[in-house]
């Protein structure tokens, strides 16, 4: 009798237990391929897991495992990139579907978590939008209707009417000023420089007597800071491309490619064209071109003088690439093509006799 309680009181015990697990007979390895034909990966995995190392099964399901994670990171990806090409098409509930469905799955997934948080936030924001953007309309409406109704008043003073619907605007006026101002300050806190100008002037303009010298300050304050960091982001990317300028130009210099040199020069930004250090690189050319046209105009003369005149054309040529507007040189080199022109003519005259 004992005997009998004692194995009745085991099996309660073991009651909770899953009956698969008891019997032995049950193969784990068809049961976990069954949840993976049904992309039940949450199930699969706590199957595996619940599986003692002294099962027959145990070294052929952890090979199994390995395969299964490798499922479960497609499958994260493929739920990811369903839900965020339906939130594309602002098709939001069924973003949302998609990862309960896939949650359900993979009730473990941080990964899928996470995507689902993120889609429920921009969800959120994208409503937080529109009703800003309702509220705008409707205080901009507001700023258009007003004066109208205003001097509609002024023009009625006995139409009871026309008082009450003024005073009703006027009313409605200054409480979309307080949800505006409301907002304004969130954007400010939020940093949202441009939502904030939308907002906080228009609110100004429905309720002047509203207090909001505050915010208007600190919108003033932000949108001077923002310009200040876009001017100092402009000068920051100037000074790197005039330091690349500046280099340059010193090779053009090294291998005296003088006409480059000075194409790089006009290249520099307005404030550096104006420094000492771009006067003191222009006096460099300067310099380094007086010699090189003094040099080559010597060179021409000689030539010219020994009747070389096609090394006297080049000659001066060289210089003109670099100063076109020298006039001497450029009365020089027409002396010498014309020149050149009668012996070519002469010499095709010899030819024929």
């Amino acid at each position: 009798m004992k005997s009998s309680l004692l194995l009745l009181a085991l099996l309660l015990l073991h009651g909770c237990a899953p009956l698969t697990h008891l019997d032995s007979k049950v193969d784990n390895v068809l049961l976990v391929d069954q949840y993976l034909a049904e992309q039940e990966y949450g199930k699969a995995l706590t199957l595996i897991s619940s599986i003692s190392k002294e099962d027959p099964q145990a070294l052929e399901l952890e090979k199994k495992r390995k395969t299964i994670l490798d499922q479960v990171q497609t499958f994260e990806q493929q739920s990811i990139a369903l839900a965020l090409n339906q939130e594309r098409l602002s098709n939001w509930p069924e973003a949302k579907r998609i990862y309960v469905e896939a949650l359900k799955k993979l009730n473990t997934s941080r990964t899928l978590e996470e995507a689902r948080e993120g889609m429920l936030t921009r969800f959120q924001n994208r409503m937080d939008a529109l009703q800003y953007e309702e509220l705008i309309v409707t205080g901009e409406w507001l700023r258009k209707k007003l004066p109208l109704l205003r001097s509609l008043q002024a023009s009625n003073p006995g139409d009871l009417i026309i008082q009450w619907r003024y005073s009703r605007t006027e009313n409605e006026a200054r409480e979309t000023a307080k949800e505006l101002l409301r907002i304004g300050e969130q954007m400010l806190a939020e940093n949202n420089a441009a939502m904030a100008q939308r907002i906080l002037p228009l609110a100004a303009e429905l309720d002047p007597q509203l207090d909001m010298e505050a915010a208007i300050s600190s919108l003033d304050s932000m949108l001077q800071s923002r310009k200040d960091k876009k001017l100092e982001d402009r000068r920051r990317i100037a000074q790197k491309k005039d330091e690349k300028v500046i280099e340059e130009f010193n090779r053009a210099m090294a291998h005296n490619n003088l006409s480059e040199a000075r194409s790089h020069l006009t290249r520099l930004s307005p404030a550096t064209r104006t420094s000492v250090a771009a006067e003191l690189m222009q006096e460099r050319l300067d310099k380094a071109m007086a010699e090189y046209i003094q040099e080559e105009l010597s060179i021409g003369n000689s030539f010219y003088r020994a009747r070389g005149y096609k090394q006297a054309i080049k000659a001066w040529k060289n210089i003109l690439a670099i100063d076109p507007d020298n006039e001497a040189v450029q009365t020089k080199l027409e002396r010498a093509e014309k020149v050149v022109e009668k012996l070519n003519a002469l010499e095709e005259q010899q030819k024929k006799q």
